[in-house]
């Protein structure tokens, strides 16, 4: 090939915004250009003759190894987004392509890495992800990501032949106390009504605010109906307890209503609608 053709692809090489990383059939990095100096903080100097492994979180190095490997073989190359650790110890995200790097002989002597920095682009995915399915005042599951899990826990269950139980929770005086209080008082109630309900629940079971002053709760793997009005009283004791706000100490009760899976519903408005009904009853009397 015409000497002066190399050059040039040497430089551009060399001056690529991306991260380009080659290592030998050991792992070891046998070149490395000024896109993985700025990615990953290691000068050349410093990169050279290191394991590849230093630029993997360490948890994922092993796992990443094996998929590359095992992809490269079948398919010829591999790519995917994963983990990156930065000399800095600084954890981000990468796009990543690797390809065999051949000799004259078409025997592979190594393989060549050619990685992106995807790292706010990944926060911006999971902040959106995190919008679309939390309540953005009491960072709880909201009423999407309650009725996503409630049909998974469904599918769930009826395979694996267990019950759950549905609680439908709603503040008995909160209309009130938002209407002479005002909505930032309000809202503070809300907070620590979502605080109580997460302290009263197991780390398996999911508690999501449905709207307004209206809470949904999932108990997961109940053995029988007492489960379920045991945890009534748990969370009645929960939210009826005295409530203090801006140093002002008040009460403001609940009303809960319940449905049993498969019981008393088998799908997702079915339950709703039972401990709906339940809970509007309770309230009632």
């Amino acid at each position: 090939m015409n000497l002066d053709i190399l050059k040039q692809r040497a430089k551009a090489f060399d001056y690529l915004f991306d991260a380009v990383v080659v290592t030998d059939l050991q792992g070891f990095i046998t070149d490395w250009n000024k896109g993985s100096e700025v990615l990953y903080g290691y000068s050349k100097e410093e990169a050279l003759g290191q394991p590849v492994n230093i630029l993997h979180v360490p948890e994922d190095s092993e796992r990443i190894t094996a998929e590359v490997i095992a992809t490269v073989e079948k398919c010829g190359k591999w790519s995917g987004e994963i983990r990156m650790l930065h000399k800095n110890g600084h954890i981000g995200w990468i796009e990543s392509m690797c390809v065999p790097i051949y000799d004259a002989n078409e025997q592979m002597i190594g393989a060549l890495g050619i990685n992106r920095d995807i790292t706010e682009r990944k926060k911006e995915t999971e902040l959106l992800e995190y919008l679309a399915h939390y309540d953005q005042l009491t960072k709880i599951p909201n009423r999407y990501l309650l009725l996503d899990r409630l049909g998974h826990l469904i599918v769930q269950s009826k395979r694996e032949k267990r019950s759950f139980a549905l609680f439908f929770i709603d503040l008995d005086k909160f209309k009130i106390i938002n209407d002479t209080k005002g909505h930032a008082f309000g809202d503070q109630v809300l907070i620590e009504v979502a605080l109580r309900l997460k302290q009263s629940i197991r780390n398996s079971d999911t508690v999501a605010r449905f709207g307004g002053d209206e809470f949904v709760l999932l108990l997961e793997n109940i053995s029988n109906k007492s489960d379920a009005s045991t945890m009534i009283e748990t969370l009645a004791q929960a939210l009826n307890a005295e409530f203090i706000i801006n140093d002002e100490k008040f009460k403001i009760g609940c009303s809960i209503g319940v449905a049993v899976y498969p019981e008393q519903g088998s799908t997702t408005d079915a339950l709703l609608a039972k401990a709906d009904k339940c809970m509007y009853k309770a309230k009632r009397t």
